[in-house]
C-alpha cells in the first residue's frame, strides 16, 4: 500500500458524495462548496511488525468546508456529512477497504465543527479523523 493509492481511496470513496468537491491535497484556496480537503493529520503514520509482518497505520484529516452565512444555517448544512449513515455521510461513505488499497479505513471521530480556518481565510466546517490500516501479512 502506498499512501498515493491511500490518498486516491479516499478520495474515491468521497467523490461517492453527491455535489461534494474532493481535494486530494490542500489546495491554495476553495472556491466550490461543499467541499473535502484531505490532509496528513498527527501522527501521520506508525508502524508496527508482528511475527515478521509489517503494519502501517494512516491518519488523516477530512475538513469539510461548507459555504453558510451564519452558524445556524453552517450546523444545518453540516448535519448530513457528520450523521453516522446516509448518503452524505463521510463516515458511511468512508468506513470499509478502500476498494482494495487498504485493509480498512474508518472515520473515528469529529474532532472539531464551527469555524475553521483554511489557507488563512475562516470558514464553516468540520474536521474528520481517518485512519486507514494496512497489514504487511505474513
Amino acid at each position: 500500500m502506498t499512501v498515493a493509492a491511500v490518498r486516491q481511496g479516499l478520495v474515491d470513496r468521497l467523490s461517492t458524495i453527491s455535489g461534494l468537491r474532493v481535494y486530494e491535497v490542500p489546495p491554495q484556496q476553495v472556491q466550490e462548496f461543499p467541499a473535502a480537503v484531505l490532509a496528513p493529520a498527527e501522527p501521520f503514520a506508525s508502524y508496527d511488525q508482528v511475527m515478521g509482518a509489517a503494519d502501517v497505520r494512516y491518519i488523516f484529516q477530512v475538513l469539510l468546508l461548507v459555504n453558510s452565512g451564519d452558524e445556524a444555517q453552517a450546523l444545518s448544512d453540516l448535519e448530513p456529512y457528520v450523521s453516522p449513515a446516509g448518503g452524505s455521510s463521510v463516515k458511511a461513505v468512508v468506513d470499509g477497504n478502500l476498494g482494495g488499497n487498504a485493509d480498512w479505513a474508518r472515520v473515528t471521530g469529529v474532532v472539531s465543527a464551527g469555524r475553521v480556518t483554511f489557507q488563512r481565510v475562516s470558514f464553516w466546517g468540520a474536521v474528520f479523523r481517518v485512519e486507514v490500516y494496512e497489514s504487511g501479512g505474513p
